[in-house]
């Protein structure tokens, strides 16, 4: 991931339609998959410049992992000194578990090892214990977000169900989401592969392009948002995104 990324993900994380509507997603997502519990442990893989954090608090207590020493900076900026944050990768750095909860929000596709990444998430879940992750979907979406991202792919059901099997774990769930904005944005993607690209403009994120009006922020917010009241009990057959609840396989 471009380091400059970094800051503008400190800068917007907060407030751009796209991070909060995933948030909301997320939040439903994890109300729904996990009762309530006290003393439950969770870890962030790849926790960035910590948006996701304080949300995770709610449901135990946390700890990060990030491999940027640049993000891991700017995400101590946000939480304080003492909140426990960690620097390093998957699978070498993990933390010693067992935890709980993983989650890998956006994480799996920067991973050149996937499945390697995925057996040592599975080595530090506690017995019963649960990932949450999500995955950018369907290859032919793929754009110079994910060109600028590092992404190494893009995913299906199959795609990621596949991974996880090789991994020893099995989705006890899973949706695409981000489906209301599917059409526009699919043929906003497609139509740029096909127009000539003009001069040597630099690779610019998503995030950046989407910028827009207050107005124009509440409205894509409130269209991505309203998925939150069907992707936890529905899976959706289609979206810009996929979200997965994954346990370890028996016996694994």
């Amino acid at each position: 991931m471009e380091a400059h990324l970094f800051e503008e993900m400190a800068r917007t994380e907060d407030h751009h339609w796209w991070f909060r509507g995933r948030r909301n997603i997320i939040e439903a997502v994890l109300r729904q998959h996990l009762p309530p519990a006290s003393g439950r442990r969770i870890l962030d893989v790849g926790c960035g410049t910590g948006g996701n954090l304080t949300l995770l608090q709610r449901f135990g207590q946390v700890v990060g992992l990030e491999g940027s020493a640049d993000a891991l900076a700017l995400c101590r900026r946000r939480l304080g000194p003492d909140f426990p944050l960690h620097q390093g990768h998957i699978p070498e750095d993990l933390p010693p578990g067992p935890f709980d909860v993983v989650t890998a929000f956006d994480v799996l596709e920067h991973i050149p090892d996937a499945e390697g990444a995925l057996r040592g998430i599975r080595s530090v879940l506690a017995p019963g214990g649960l990932l949450v992750l999500t995955v950018p979907a369907f290859g032919f979406l793929w754009s110079e977000h994910d060109e600028v991202h590092h992404h190494q792919r893009r995913y299906t059901v199959d795609m990621l169900t596949a991974q996880l099997s090789a991994a020893g774990l099995r989705p006890l769930w899973s949706s695409y989401f981000n489906s209301l904005l599917f059409p526009p944005i699919a043929a906003v993607r497609l139509l740029q592969r096909l127009l000539p690209k003009q001069g040597k403009n630099e690779l610019r994120s998503d995030v950046e392009v989407t910028r827009g009006s207050s107005l124009t922020n509440q409205v894509l917010e409130a269209l991505f948002s309203s998925e939150r009241h069907v992707v936890p009990r529905v899976s959706l057959p289609f979206g810009v995104s996929l979200i997965a609840v994954v346990a370890p396989e028996a016996g694994s």
